[in-house]
């Protein structure tokens, strides 16, 4: 039987964020290529990659080229797949995305040749920004009747500026008195919110917006304020006129509404006393029909005591106002808006989502483009996250730091699926724990060169795990810095709690402690006639075995995990490199010995 068949297939027609694109075969057009997938040492990021040259002369892949068959559809992202044939077996070897199409051309402009670079998922999503804000879009499909992010550059009294109002029935606040802009009040706010010392901004035209005057209204935003005279927020409802903010000289919170109907001026102050200056997010519900309000600190309820006295008539309209001190996110809505939804944009506001690492991945991947179906995230995750990044980072960036705090490998399969490990799988799942093959005597062929390290450059014996929100958890391992002298792992995660940092830790110092083999690349299979089926099966932390055998003495037989693999491909040849280390294969094996005998150690 010959090498394996190289199956090279791109998605001219469709986007990268298709899932099942149509493929168009071009392997008669490939000269070589080569495809990478894995890390370079037990302690860095998974990558995949691919390089392949393609026949140019009659201008086939030439962007440039308008009569060219693909004119239009040579465009960066395109998707591509390779795949091998072997024994009636097609397998996958690489999904990614295309770089680009550079053509050259050689030999006076009589031969020309594209050379295209690839790249898996996960550098995909690396260019894939994350939300500014988390809160927005939630907000957003609360349908607020106002919405006012105050993220706007203010120029200090300008006539013609503006506050814009993202809601429902949008009605544009026009500045009438200096102002300027505040540090943003939350971590997981646009870096900016409104500060000023007075009526701030207004609607202009406030009949122009009748409400319901019979209607229930809600409103919401984060703001603090030095004064004890005049509300952050004030506005008019329907016959409702209301006012929202804090008695300094008690250091309270309050709030007042004036009922246009009865004429009774209602007055709710908090029981509590606040630290004034800090900045909150509050909010308030106020039931038209029963008059009942309930206050909400950080989404949380707050008890209130409220007063009655007589208040002028409300005309009917609306209105909303910016007062003094400073506000960010300022919501109305007109409806009593439930406490779990307060809670949920206090928790987005500061860009914290207590879940497990697989709810994170989910909630990453939501934030972007690329399909869910193309992820595989563990059903019993082992470590809780709670922070996020915030000023919109990449999303590969936040799912490294969740691969981080499960401790566990992410990186793209064959077939093109993120897939990130439990924490314990390669302890447990059965291609880790159970040889897929075996290399060298007595198995399938190894190439003559072999290298195997057994040094102290890759141990980590003192492990430092940083969690959420500050915080870094150390632990060593006194043994192996007694024996090697230390060597140091910093790993930055969104971690939540004491024991889960506990647990990653004790991972990295009591493996990383350890010296184990490493196999430097070593081809693998060398014949052509050789048995392929299993090597090209293997994906990334399957389990395989070295077997060594020198001119004299014993056989050296290691077993590892493949930790690389790397195919070249040129005409008529297949060759396949390993890397692996007997590392994270050096676990106990529970329940796979015989009966009544002792657990097996890998």
């Amino acid at each position: 039987m010959a090498y394996p068949l190289a199956v090279v297939e791109v998605a001219f027609n469709d986007g990268p964020y298709v899932v099942s694109p149509t493929w168009t075969d071009i392997t008669s057009y490939v000269y070589d290529m080569e495809i990478v997938r894995g890390r370079d040492d037990d302690w860095s990021e998974f990558y995949g990659s691919a390089t392949i040259t393609l026949n140019n002369r009659a201008r086939t892949f030439d962007p440039f080229y308008t009569s060219g068959t693909y004119y239009g559809k040579l465009t960066p992202r395109r998707q591509i797949r390779i795949r091998a044939t072997h024994g009636g077996t097609t397998y996958d070897v690489f999904r990614g995305f295309i770089s680009g199409w550079p053509p050259a051309w050689t030999d006076a402009g009589t031969n020309s040749t594209v050379t295209i670079s690839c790249f898996d998922a996960l550098q995909l999503l690396g260019s894939a920004p994350l939300p500014v804000e988390w809160a927005r879009d939630y907000i957003l499909s609360t349908s607020p009747r106002h919405y006012y992010t105050c993220e706007e550059p203010v120029t200090p009294f300008v006539a013609t500026g503006y506050m814009s109002d993202l809601g429902s029935y949008p009605m544009v606040l026009t500045f009438r008195s200096p102002a300027s802009n505040g540090e943003r009040l939350a971590q997981g706010l646009p870096a900016t919110s409104v500060q000023g010392t007075a009526g701030v901004a207004a609607s202009s035209d406030w009949y122009a917006y009748p409400v319901n005057t019979n209607t229930d209204f809600s409103v919401a935003a984060w703001f603090t304020s030095d004064t004890a005279t005049n509300p952050a927020l004030h506005g008019t409802t329907g016959q409702y006129d209301w006012y929202f903010g804090i008695d300094t000289t008690v250091g309270k919170y309050l709030v007042i509404i004036r009922d246009g109907v009865t004429g009774t001026e209602r007055r709710w102050t908090t029981n509590s006393l606040f630290e004034t200056a800090v900045p909150r997010h509050l909010a308030f519900t106020f039931n038209m029909t029963t008059k009942a309000l309930v206050f909400y600190a950080d989404g949380i309820t707050v008890a209130t005591t409220n007063t009655n006295t007589a208040a002028v008539v409300v005309t009917g309209g609306e209105l909303f106002e910016m007062g003094y001190g400073q506000v960010q996110q300022a919501v109305l809505w007109t409806s009593v808006i439930a406490q779990a939804t307060i809670q949920e944009i206090y928790n987005r506001s500061v860009a914290l989502f207590a879940e497990t690492t697989s709810a994170r991945v989910t909630r990453i991947i939501g934030a972007t483009s690329f399909s869910a179906s193309l992820v595989s995230t563990p059903a019993s995750p082992a470590s809780s996250v709670i922070g996020i990044g915030t000023d919109a980072p990449a999303a590969a960036i936040e799912l490294q730091k969740v691969a981080a705090s499960e401790y566990a490998p992410l990186f793209v399969s064959k077939s093109g699926t993120l897939t990130l490990f439990q924490q314990n799988q390669i302890r447990t799942q059965t291609a880790s724990i159970v040889s897929q093959v075996t290399y060298g005597s007595g198995g399938v062929g190894l190439g003559q060169d072999v290298e195997l390290q057994y040094d102290g450059d890759s141990m980590r014996n003192t492990a430092n795990v940083a969690v959420s929100q500050g915080g870094v958890y150390k632990q060593t391992n006194t043994a192996s810095v007694t024996a090697y002298g230390q060597s140091d792992a910093f790993i930055e995660t969104e971690i939540s709690n004491l024991t889960d940092a506990q647990d990653v830790a004790q991972i990295v110092s009591g493996w990383g402690g350890q010296v184990y083999p490493l196999a430097q690349e070593v081809e693998v299979v060398v014949s052509p006639t050789g048995t392929w089926g299993t090597t090209l099966a293997l994906e990334l932390m399957d389990r395989v075995t070295l077997a060594i055998a020198p001119p004299s003495g014993n056989v050296i037989t290691v077993p590892m995990l493949a930790q690389k693999i790397r195919h070249r491909v040129v005409p008529g040849r297949w060759q396949t490199f390993l890397e692996g280390s007997a590392r994270w294969a050096a676990v106990f094996i529970l329940n796979q010995s015989v009966l009544d005998g002792t657990d097996l150690l890998g």
